[in-house]
């Protein structure tokens, strides 16, 4: 099934200096990936109504559909994927996706606006824009802050709102992420109370890897009572050279810790780029002139292997080989092992997901950590999923008293495998994670067999994009209430599907949900295994905590 195990004698050689390194980097992370642009009919115009609510578990306040393909090819932005993004303020919910940008009153889940993302980012003073879009709700400053590729993918441009209203005005800044003629990818966005943490994969004009880069710019040069700027910025570049003496210390994808603690040290987590591990380090001085890093981690998770595609039901016959995948009925791209969804620091706990093949398996889980802030040492870590199913696309979030809600995609060969978006709640007790009832599906795929570039009834052709990410955020006005979007595949842009003289391919769609984590019910073991986590985990090595939630 295309799976890569990692080399058990690496991780020795991972105690050795950075100059002795002679790996390469994971095959993965090689090669540069951008949303594809996907020709577009005058039936995909206008076609991306909301969907009729299903039957939601007593924990879902409200649930509904956010912006489809549909909705951002009638701006003439048909992209895949959609890298679905998003974040809840005070009075609304702010989704961002490549193509497009809509604002939703969070009592009602009303739609109260829906522009292309070249609208939004010209209103807000840029001219032009590439995707990978990110978006956070600073409760301290009661502003909005996003992030995106600028016209040229080389450069990265932030808007941050003058108020707390998403619909705005908004002010914005443009910085170049990487070399010119290169691409700064996969940026992502963190805050604390000093800092935003922007981290890059940097491939030079040939698509190659070529290092990565942590930009950490004071909070208050972007959240200002005049007009954001980068003033203050510290950039970390870690550059890769094919066959060179490397530092494979930083990691792959960099995350910044999300975090409220008064402190001026910032947290980094990102996925090692040669080994089944994460990487764990600070910035001190965090937001000043002075900022620097201290020395990498390698915290010690169990071992897994490389991600192959997930499964669907697929009732379409697979009646000639592909290229990449011969099984028509398993190619939705799991993506790598990157952290790709924002990560939490509460009460000294650093909380993080990603999507690992457990070692020997065929199957893709989602896996959470929980690592020491102060130490980097891994306190536990736990999967979910099962062997039936593939689980991709992780995030989370956490509120001060350690309850976290973990959102995902799944999918399998049988009669529940449509692609599904579903969230789970968790208690922190010690140092694991104890899921308070069951699984919470929020939405079941019209179709079982997404083939985005594929026409309807057709083999899929080529990789199957999906993602490349989901979110959770926390409710600024009440900490019991958790966010979360994600993505599920719509009807086909066919008659079949309601739209005729269509281009019969498959379209994404992404559903947004407020979650009550109040109100889910307790296992009927709660007290036991409250008591028995209380002190399990100072048995286990390393303080580690492993358990598997099916």
């Amino acid at each position: 099934m295309f799976r890569t195990s990692c080399c058990a004698a690496l991780v020795a050689g991972l105690l050795c200096s950075t100059a002795a390194y002679a790996q390469e980097v994971k095959d993965e992370y090689l090669d540069n990936e951008h949303m594809e642009y996907v020709p577009f009919s005058p039936a995909d115009v206008g076609t991306g109504a909301s969907l009729p609510f299903q039957a939601q578990a007593p924990s879902v306040v409200r649930s509904f559909d956010g912006v489809s393909q549909f909705d951002v090819a009638s701006v003439a932005r048909n992209f895949i994927p959609p890298d679905t993004m998003g974040a809840v303020g005070k009075t609304q919910y702010l989704e961002m996706v490549n193509g497009g940008v809509a604002v939703f009153d969070k009592a009602t889940g009303t739609r109260l606006s829906f522009q292309s993302d070249l609208a939004f980012w010209a209103g807000a003073g840029q001219t032009g824009a590439n995707g990978d879009a990110r978006v956070m709700y600073d409760k301290a400053a009661d502003r909005w802050i996003a992030l995106a590729f600028g016209a040229q993918v080389s450069d990265i441009q932030i808007a941050v709102s003058k108020t707390s209203d998403a619909l705005g005005p908004w002010q914005s800044v443009k910085f170049q992420g990487y070399t010119a003629g290169g691409t700064a990818d996969y940026p992502t966005l963190a805050l604390d109370n000093n800092a935003v943490y922007i981290g890059t994969n940097n491939y030079n004009s040939a698509g190659n890897f070529r290092g990565t880069t942590l930009n950490v710019i004071p909070l208050g040069s972007l959240v200002n009572a005049i007009a954001p700027t980068v003033t203050g910025k510290v950039a970390f570049t870690t550059p890769y050279t094919p066959g060179g003496s490397n530092d494979y210390t930083r990691g792959f994808a960099i995350q910044g810790v999300n975090s409220s603690d008064a402190g001026t040290t910032g947290h980094i987590l990102a996925v090692s780029l040669i080994t089944a591990d994460i990487n764990s380090y600070d910035v001190l001085n965090a937001g000043t002139a002075g900022a620097t890093r201290t020395a990498s981690v390698f915290v010690g998770t169990n071992d897994y292997d490389g991600n192959g595609p997930a499964r669907q039901p697929n009732l379409v016959p697979d009646t000639g080989p592909t290229t990449d995948f011969p099984d028509n009925n398993r190619v939705i791209d799991t993506l790598d092992d990157r952290i790709g969804s924002s990560v939490y620091e509460v009460n000294g706990k650093i909380y993080s997901v990603h999507t690992v093949t457990p070692t020997g398996t065929d199957y893709t889980v989602v896996r959470w950590s929980i690592i020491d802030a102060a130490t980097h040492a891994l306190l536990g870590e736990g999967d979910i999923g099962d062997s039936t199913h593939d689980y991709y696309q992780g995030s989370l979030a956490v509120n001060s008293v350690g309850q976290v809600v973990i959102a995902y995609d799944r999918s399998g060969s049988g009669a529940d495998g449509k692609i599904t978006f579903a969230a789970r709640t968790f208690n922190t007790v010690g140092n694991a994670l104890v899921q308070k009832g069951s699984e919470t599906v929020l939405r079941v795929s019209l179709v079982d067999d997404y083939h985005n570039g594929s026409i309807d009834g057709q083999i899929a052709l080529n990789r199957q994009r999906w993602g490349d990410y989901s979110a959770v955020s926390l409710d600024p006005t009440d900490s019991s209430k958790f966010w979360v979007i994600g993505e599920y595949a719509r009807e086909y842009n066919d008659a079949a599907g309601g739209h005729p003289g269509g281009s019969g391919g498959s379209r994404w769609g992404t559903w947004i949900a407020e979650l009550d984590s109040s109100a889910v019910p307790e296992p009927s073991a709660w007290m036991t295994m409250l008591a028995g986590f209380a002190f399990v985990g100072y048995a286990m090595r390393r303080r580690r905590v492993v358990i598997s939630v099916a």
